[in-house]
């Protein structure tokens, strides 16, 4: 082991490091302190790293520890809010009282997650509140009167997905900046300055790569300080930055433009009424767009649609009507604040639409998503590899790239390619948890394909079994929403445990139940797959229906395969196959959570077995215990 305690930072980490006295339950691991000799390698000379990291081996701090321990100013980005909070909250505190550090941090959210003074008092009386909104509205201004972060997590009272959370917030399109009358009590503006000025940053990648892209202007930029970036949870970063490196306009960013450019006609230039009979005949035309789209698939190549000859001509009056708009709000800027920004807002809404009106930039897929009432046009790159190493070159910094899903049977070419990094430097540490005692892969062997009408009904008849030996405490994961809802409909008339199906409930709601439910059974889907972490016998078996395979129909996918399949490359293996292989490690990995867990995995794809490719995924798992004998995991749980 002394090999690995060369830095200051692996000592940490060690049985003999200060660490164990500030952190309860502390234990000494190999990996954590080989990844913190990584890290703190790649920090000192600049280079750009991708470690996977097994569950349990303490990532977290692993590349905290180098950080507190250097002098260089870092951000920290994450996926999800849990993680952030979990890092700002408990792991960055323990690390600056086990060094006696004096650097500063800050957790900075997105800014739908802050109050937003001048929009909550300009709400009052707003006509598309009713009365319940409305006392909602006042006991948001009692709680102003009290906070001093204006984060609105520490408002219990309203709810995430609140109808008034959009009156009572900015975004970078409306946000009035240094005109705006509460600018110098903006919550936004002082964290993002609190952020600039600290040593370590807390951020999700949504954030950061809106700060790559300069999505929020007039504010500090957080990039061009930083000495060391660090993208935990990493595997969502190819995703996170497809979206970020493309161009995209809804009908929903429409309407509220339309809403807030009434609003302002009223308040600054009542007299203009051309302008307000242009901005009800643009709203009109922008809502019909989504109902003259036929199609059971959400996401739609925009070629797919360019035959329907009424909904280009709807596609080309909401562009002519933009212009009309912008060309009012010209005139109108100089009579009020508001009506500047609407100009502003104006000009970038029709620039964007204008990409759609225009045939598909070269190497990029025009696409469109819809919704229950809404329509959102794309531009994406095929592949942002050439982008993302492009920024990260020119950047300069250390760049730390982290997950326990970043390989494929250790292999990271697939996540390199994603994102153009070959000669990123690599490290893989396997999960110090005992999978060969702690765990059971259990495949049915199902005669039925997974495409097969039969298959839900089947895979419930393997599981019956398995659910009965583990009483409950299962989660049962979904590659769609259609699997999840014929097995749940199977499932209410055989199981005798209680069922929590995703989408009839919150869920955060579902997962609050699940803990506090004795024996239940959890039915989701891709939410539940990952950053969920239930640790004890509450969580037992873990069942998961299909290899997750994105749907070759998908209009980025699609483009893709086309790409590779042109250069006679096997879009398959490159591609789906890697992609699959991480979302199942993913699932996967909600099983054990702690070294005294005990669980088994069963997967009812027999693909697994009669495909090929079934031994990839399969050595990509942690080594468990395989089995096809429904005994043999009675007898693990009855030991």
């Amino acid at each position: 082991m002394q090999k690995y305690l060369k830095s200051s930072a692996a000592q940490l980490l060690s049985k003999n490091g200060d660490l164990k006295e500030h952190l309860s339950g502390f234990s000494e691991r190999l990996e954590q302190q080989v990844m913190a000799e990584e890290v703190a390698t790649a920090i000192d000379a600049e280079e750009v790293l991708i470690c996977e990291a097994g569950t349990g081996t303490g990532k977290t701090l692993g590349y905290l520890a180098p950080i507190f321990l250097s002098s260089k100013k870092s951000i920290v980005s994450t996926a999800t809010k849990a993680l952030q909070d979990q890092l700002y909250h408990r792991d960055i505190p323990v690390l600056n009282n086990s060094v006696s550090s004096a650097k500063s941090f800050a957790l900075l959210k997105g800014r739908q997650n802050y109050l937003c003074i001048y929009r909550m008092n300009k709400s009052f009386g707003d006509p598309r509140l009713d009365a319940l909104n409305q006392r909602l509205l006042g006991k948001t201004s009692e709680w102003a009167e009290q906070t001093v972060t204006g984060d609105l997590d520490e408002f219990k009272t309203l709810e995430d997905g609140s109808y008034l959370r959009p009156f009572i917030t900015s975004t970078a399109e409306n946000c009035l900046g240094a005109d705006c009358p509460a600018f110098s009590d903006c919550y936004v503006v002082k964290v993002r300055k609190e952020a600039a000025a600290a040593d370590v940053v807390v951020v999700n990648h949504h954030l950061l790569f809106a700060d790559i892209e300069l999505k929020e202007s007039g504010f500090a930029e957080l990039l061009p300080d930083a000495d060391v970036v660090v993208l935990d949870e990493a595997h969502k970063v190819p995703d996170i930055a497809s979206l970020f490196f493309s161009r995209s306009i809804s009908t929903r960013q429409i309407s509220m433009f339309c809403q807030d450019c009434r609003q302002a006609v009223q308040k600054e230039a009542p007299d203009m009424l051309v302008l307000t009979s242009e901005l009800e005949r643009l709203e009109q035309c922008q809502r019909s767009l989504r109902a003259q789209v036929k199609s059971k698939n959400s996401r739609l190549t925009w070629d797919s649609q360019k035959t329907n000859a009424v909904l280009n001509k709807k596609v080309g009056d909401v562009g002519d009507l933009l212009r009309t708009v912008g060309e009012q709000l010209e005139i109108a800027e100089e009579r009020g604040i508001e009506l500047a920004n609407c100009y502003e807002r104006a000009i970038n809404l029709k620039d964007r639409w204008t990409v759609f009106e225009n045939d598909t930039t070269p190497d990029h897929v025009h696409w469109i998503e819809l919704a229950n009432h809404n329509f959102t046009f794309f531009d994406t790159p095929i592949n942002v590899a050439e982008e993302f190493s492009s920024l990260v070159e020119k950047s300069g910094i250390s760049w730390i790239m982290t997950s326990a899903t970043l390989s494929v049977k250790g292999d990271f070419s697939y996540f390199k390619n994603c994102l153009g990094l070959q000669t990123a430097k690599e490290c893989f540490l396997e999960s110090p948890f005992d999978y060969k005692e702690q765990a059971l892969l259990y495949l049915p062997g199902l005669e039925v394909a997974p495409n097969d009408a039969d298959y839900e009904k089947r895979l419930v008849e393997s599981a019956l079994p398995l659910l009965e030996a583990s009483k409950g405490r299962a989660f049962f994961l979904f590659t769609s929403y259609r699997s999840l809802n014929a097995t749940a409909a199977i499932m209410r008339n055989l199981n005798q445990y209680p069922l929590l199906v995703q989408g009839e409930a919150p869920r955060n709601q579902i997962l609050k139940s699940f803990h506090t439910t004795p024996n239940a059974v959890l039915l989701g889907t891709s939410s539940f797959w990952e950053g969920v972490d239930v640790r004890g016998q509450q969580l037992s078996l873990v069942i998961i229906d299909k290899l997750p395979f994105m749907p070759p129909t998908d209009p980025v996918i699609e483009a893709r395969i086309n790409r590779l399949t042109e250069k006679g490359e096997n879009a398959f293996e490159k591609i789906q196959i890697p992609h699959a292989v991480t979302v199942l490690k993913q699932g996967a990995g909600r099983l054990i959570r702690d070294c005294d867990d005990r669980g088994v995995l069963m997967i009812g794809d027999n693909r697994l077995e009669t495909r090929g490719y079934g031994e990839i995924f399969l050595r990509s798992l942690p080594p468990m215990r395989q089995t096809s004998d429904v005994e043999d995991v009675q007898i693990f749980f009855g030991s």
